[in-house]
């Protein structure tokens, strides 16, 4: 009960010092939400609750009206409501303009809890007006990246190209064919050297020859 002596002194507070208190969680409206438009049948919701509570009423007033007129959408709700809807609002007799709504939750003792929502917009001729989008950034054409020519997997490659088949047949033969003259000039040196070889030899051994006969001749 601790919570409830608290309220009351609350109230009592509030009955001395001001003649209303804003009050979320006991008297809170949810929808319509500030600056919203609306037409034709509107559920007004929140919340009305009191530990005390006896009941709640709801209106609406011009947004800019300094004779502070009130029109009733509900005179006295009975019943508690917490999260919920507060009421039915049929502003199909309600001339275009911007309104405020009220909510007021009555205690059995002290002053009301009060909350208002500002600049509902009702729009039942009007065209409901839609936010202005911002200007959209204009997407800049990408520079393309250069293009680097990639051989295709499928392109012929010539005959004397060493990749080819015909090619590599090709180089084949000229290697055997250098290798083949080169064994046959080998083979060349080595016979010319044999003959120059056994040329001078012989050479030698007529020139003995020919000096043993003179010197026999002079012998005799």
């Amino acid at each position: 009960m601790h919570w409830l002596a608290l309220v009351l002194l609350l109230n009592s507070w509030v009955r001395t010092a001001a003649p209303s208190l804003q009050a979320p969680g006991f008297a809170e409206i949810t929808r319509p939400a500030a600056g919203e438009a609306v037409r034709g049948i509107v559920t007004l919701e929140g919340t009305a609750n009191h530990p005390a509570f006896d009941h709640f009423d709801l209106a609406f007033a011009y947004d800019e009206d300094p004779t502070g007129t009130w029109f009733p959408i509900v005179d006295a709700g009975g019943s508690r409501v917490v999260e919920g809807r507060l009421a039915v609002w049929d502003t199909s007799g309600v001339a275009d303009g911007e309104y405020t709504v009220r909510l007021r939750v009555w205690p059995t003792e002290g002053v009301p809890l009060v909350t208002v929502v500002r600049g509902v917009r009702v729009r039942n001729l009007a065209s409901i007006e839609t936010p202005t989008p911002g200007p959209t950034a204009q997407a800049q054409p990408e520079t393309p990246a250069p293009q680097v020519p990639t051989p295709s997997p499928t392109a012929a490659t010539p005959m004397g190209s060493p990749q080819a088949p015909g090619g590599r047949v090709q180089v084949a033969l000229l290697a055997g064919a250098i290798v083949g003259l080169m064994a046959l000039a080998g083979v060349g040196a080595y016979a010319a050297a044999r003959a120059a070889a056994h040329s001078g030899w012989g050479s030698a051994r007529a020139s003995r020859r020919a000096e043993r006969r003179r010197r026999q001749r002079i012998h005799r």
